[in-house]
């Protein structure tokens, strides 16, 4: 597996042919017995959802997840259920926890809804590795939220895919937050099939020290009239590296659609290394789509005025990324959690 623009030239998975099941309990808050609901974890035996089309997600990562998973939550929706209370799914990684692959498949019927939360943190002490897949089939009307907090150790690898099918008049939330790990390789891909269905991804990012992160998200339009929004948020610090790829792709039927991707990175030294790669695909001649992505160092006009307010350069520069980045984080539904990225935010801001 190559990722040359992060300077990884060859990257290969660890050996996890005895990876033992994650032991801690995973599920954390959420309904486990409710009339039209099955929310349980994982197994073999959980329903698939058979994708025609994975776009240019990465079959090889996928594959790995499918041999390997150890941990993940399976939850079906009936038809017309709405769960009012997030979901909330916690994977802490340590000496004893070093490895999680986790497989989610969430299927919501017609009319339903869901927020599905997942934060995948680690110890300060150990080298650990995450590998993920999240798929999603989001039926007539449905609406489902997902959130992933990545706040790993400097240590650690992340590796994570996350796959949805979009139905009529359905709509998927993805809230996207990357904080942590030494290496972090992400995607994120919606399938519009349906007629009016709908996708938004919001992300923010923060990436310091010597790390890398390759981040990936598409989004395929083939209904009629389909709706996408890609809505990135990023800081670069020390000599960090990162490339960001977003795809929105309408193919051939997907009349009337709109998609619409943007990202925005404050530089923070000039050492760093932050490649920005937006792309518009056109099957269809009666769409529209957007794109646009900016780079650049603070603001010295909005830094000047904090200034000149009594804030030194440090608390000033915190203060404009806490602003760029408080409009998605506010889209999450826990206060605690909301809070607990703030603080990371914060911590590698500051005290990294």
């Amino acid at each position: 597996m190559l990722w040359k623009r992060i300077g990884l030239d060859d990257f290969g998975f660890p050996d996890v042919q005895n990876v033992q099941s994650y032991k801690k309990n995973y599920i954390k808050h959420g309904i486990l017995h409710s009339e039209g609901v099955e929310l349980c974890r994982t197994n073999k035996d959980s329903k698939h959802i058979e994708l025609n089309e994975t776009g240019r997600q990465n079959s090889e990562l996928i594959s790995f997840v499918d041999r390997n998973y150890n941990s993940g939550i399976f939850l079906s929706l009936s038809r017309n259920v709405k769960i009012r209370e997030p979901i909330s799914v916690e994977f802490n990684m340590d000496g004893e926890n070093p490895v999680v692959i986790d497989k989610n498949i969430i299927i919501a019927e017609p009319g339903s809804e869901a927020t599905v939360i997942i934060d995948y943190s680690s110890d300060d002490t150990e080298k650990v590795f995450h590998s993920g897949l999240t798929v999603v089939h989001s039926e007539e009307n449905s609406v489902i939220n997902i959130i992933k907090v990545q706040r790993m150790n400097n240590m650690s690898r992340n590796l994570d895919s996350n796959i949805a099918v979009v139905e009529g008049h359905g709509k998927v939330n993805w809230i996207s937050v990357e904080l942590g790990s030494d290496v972090s390789g992400v995607n994120f891909l919606s399938i519009l099939k349906g007629e009016a269905s709908e996708s938004v991804m919001s992300s923010i990012y923060l990436v310091d020290g010597d790390r890398r992160m390759d981040l990936e998200y598409s989004m395929i339009h083939r209904g009629v009239r389909s709706v996408s929004s890609i809505e990135s948020k990023g800081v670069l610090k020390d000599n960090a590296r990162k490339v960001f790829r977003g795809n929105i792709d309408f193919k051939r039927g997907a009349r009337s659609s709109k998609g619409v991707e943007e990202e925005y990175v404050i530089l923070m030294d000039p050492e760093v290394k932050s490649d920005s790669i937006p792309a518009l695909m056109c099957g269809e001649d009666v769409v529209i789509g957007e794109h646009a992505a900016s780079a650049g160092q603070i603001d010295e006009n909005k830094l000047f005025y904090l200034m000149s307010r009594g804030l030194s350069e440090r608390d000033a520069k915190k203060l404009i990324v806490e602003a760029s980045f408080a409009p998605i984080i506010s889209r999450i539904p826990v206060e605690s959690l909301q809070m607990l990225i703030s603080n990371e935010v914060e911590r590698r801001l500051v005290n990294a």
